[in-house]
């Protein structure tokens, strides 16, 4: 059995297994159940007879058929454990969820078992996952890394005469008028081969949409989706963000895919609270901004872009101190969005449901995020700007003007911003907007790469139109920032200034790297390191390479095959 990882979202991922020169994606469905009641599916056969050949898994025939059935054994009604022995896992290369009865009673023990499974060396070993694969169960399984899920399941519900379906379990005598439209459901049938055939193609469909959702970077919200139906599903997803989060963060990619934020579930995506704890530990304002205005959000991203923004921004420039003043945009599910960090994922990359109501949760994260801003930044004016974020916001902090009245952009409500900002005696001999543009550039890079970042801007220029800047120094350019990407792009100057820092280092024996960096050349992988981080790759503190991570720090240390570093410059 060979296992190959071919891209990743998150803990889930999209490979290929090989048993016995046969290749099946995954996730995917693997076969389970006797000659007269068997699920065949496109995916790695799994037989309760001892497999001789390499890549098998022994299956305890005790355990969950019923041997005094008359004829060929039956899959036992009831059945909740799992069926495969622990004696041949190392032989077959699979690792799989052990007391997957209990685990199933007890949501908590089911998040411990994929954290201590995910935090071993058994990461890159395929993981199997028996009996808890319902169709609407499918994509919760794939995002916690599970890669093949048995048909037991399937057989199990026909048995019960379950009519299984991607949102739920439905009783099929219930049914008046068959939902699905497979070969099966068209012949309007109730019995036990064709309950069995509609459920196989209702698991074979969802699978298929849970590949296509991890190519996409969109298997979350699928799952935010699905959890809805199950009280299983929605504890074991809060769960894992609850307790698993330090686990999650470590495989999300710096950089997604834009996404829908529309559940309760989102406001703690790993990829949102990330960013919402990257605030509090490595975000300080542009050095010579002294008035804060707090701004709404828009629906157009980056906000800058949107109408009511160019009118905030106006009205700025117009009172003549917008050198001095910084601009924050308050807004669920992030809390806070500096105006430099716009470009930055997710801020530009998502979308909520706007109904001018605030829940309990979104108020208290934005409260907590712009009583932290206020407190830790030490403004000399705070000027709260907002409409319906107005009330959590102002109830959270001290000694601020609303210019407002509710509606920020009326006009009155403009021209009362532009009169506050105008009358304010505050010493305004800020920066050039040249030196502002680099303070706004030394908070991306501060985001980006934690101390290291300052280092990168110090004795560095500005060249070009923001945002599309490159960073230069001593006349060369170590890294630029655009707004496609909204992070900045190092050189190997700039790496060297990682190296130095000995921040964001993959370090390598001693070889110049042709073409990209794979797995089995890298010695060790700085642990702040994410997908999508620009990297220096580095041999004892030479940089032979600068590039964009492929995999986490976890990975590129433990596989031996897959591209760890996709080079951009080589020395």
């Amino acid at each position: 059995m060979r296992f190959d990882l071919l891209g990743r979202d998150g803990l889930a991922r999209r490979g290929v297994i090989e048993i016995d020169g046969q290749e099946y994606p995954t996730p995917t469905l693997a076969t389970i159940g006797t000659e007269k009641l068997r699920v065949e599916c496109k995916g790695p056969r799994l037989t309760y007879e001892n497999i001789s050949e390499p890549g098998g898994l022994s299956v305890s025939g005790s355990s969950f058929f019923d041997t005094d059935s008359q004829g060929d054994g039956a899959i036992r009604v009831g059945f909740r454990g799992s069926p495969y022995s622990d004696a041949r896992t190392d032989k077959s290369g699979f690792v799989f969820l052990d007391n997957i009865s209990s685990i199933m009673l007890d949501s908590s023990r089911f998040v411990e078992q994929i954290v201590k499974l995910k935090s071993s060396n058994s990461l890159l070993k395929p993981l199997l996952c028996s009996v808890a694969g319902f169709p609407h169960r499918l994509a919760f399984l794939a995002y916690c890394g599970v890669d093949v899920i048995d048909t037991i399941p399937l057989v199990m519900a026909a048995r019960n005469g379950q009519y299984l379906t991607n949102h739920g379990i439905i009783d099929a005598s219930s049914i008046k008028e068959m939902p699905c439209s497979c070969e099966a459901c068209e012949s309007d049938r109730r019995d036990l081969d064709h309950l069995l055939r509609h459920n196989q193609s209702a698991a074979e469909s969802e699978i298929r949409l849970v590949r296509h959702a991890i190519d996409h970077g969109k298997l979350r919200e699928l799952v935010e989706s699905r959890v809805r139906c199950d009280p299983w599903l929605v504890q074991n997803l809060r769960l894992m963000d609850l307790t698993a989060y330090q686990l999650q963060e470590m495989h999300a990619p710096i950089k997604g895919a834009p996404f829908h934020a529309g559940s309760k579930e989102s406001l703690n995506r790993p990829d949102i609270t990330r960013w919402k704890m990257r605030i509090q530990e490595r975000y300080h304002r542009p050095e010579g901004t002294k008035i804060l205005v707090l701004i709404p959000c828009s629906a157009r991203k980056p906000y800058s872009l949107s109408k009511s923004h160019k009118r905030f921004r106006e009205a700025i420039l117009t009172s003549g101190k917008a050198p001095i003043v910084h601009e924050v945009i308050v807004t669920s599910p992030l809390g806070i969005v500096p105006r430099e960090l716009e470009l930055f994922y997710p801020a530009k990359d998502y979308d909520i449901p706007v109904t001018g109501h605030w829940d309990r949760d979104e108020k208290h994260m934005v409260q907590e995020l712009v009583s932290w801003l206020v407190s830790s930044e030490k403004y000399d004016l705070v000027i709260s700007h907002l409409g319906d974020e107005q009330e959590p916001v102002n109830s959270s902090i001290s000694d601020f003007v609303d210019t407002s009245g509710g509606d920020p952009g009326a006009r009155d409500s403009l021209n009362r911003l532009q009169e506050v900002l105008r009358d304010f005696d505050v010493d305004d001999r800020g920066p050039v907007r040249r030196s502002r543009n680099l303070e706004e550039l030394r908070s991306i890079c501060r985001f980006q790469f934690g101390p290291a970042g300052n280092a990168l801007c110090d004795g560095a220029a500005i060249m070009g139109r923001w945002p599309n800047v490159r960073m230069v120094r001593d006349g060369q350019q170590i890294g630029m920032l655009t707004a496609e990407r909204g992070m900045i792009s190092l050189t190997l100057e700039g790496g060297k200034v990682l190296a130095d820092a000995g921040s964001y280092c993959v370090e390598i024996d001693d070889f110049k790297p042709k073409g990209n960096l794979f797995a089995v050349g890298v010695k060790k992988a700085d642990g702040e390191i994410r997908i999508g981080d620009d990297v220096a790759i580095v041999h004892r503190k030479e940089v032979r390479a600068v590039g964009v991570a492929r995999m986490s720090p976890v990975e590129m240390e433990l596989a031996q095959r897959g591209e760890a570093v996709h080079i951009r410059h080589a020395a």
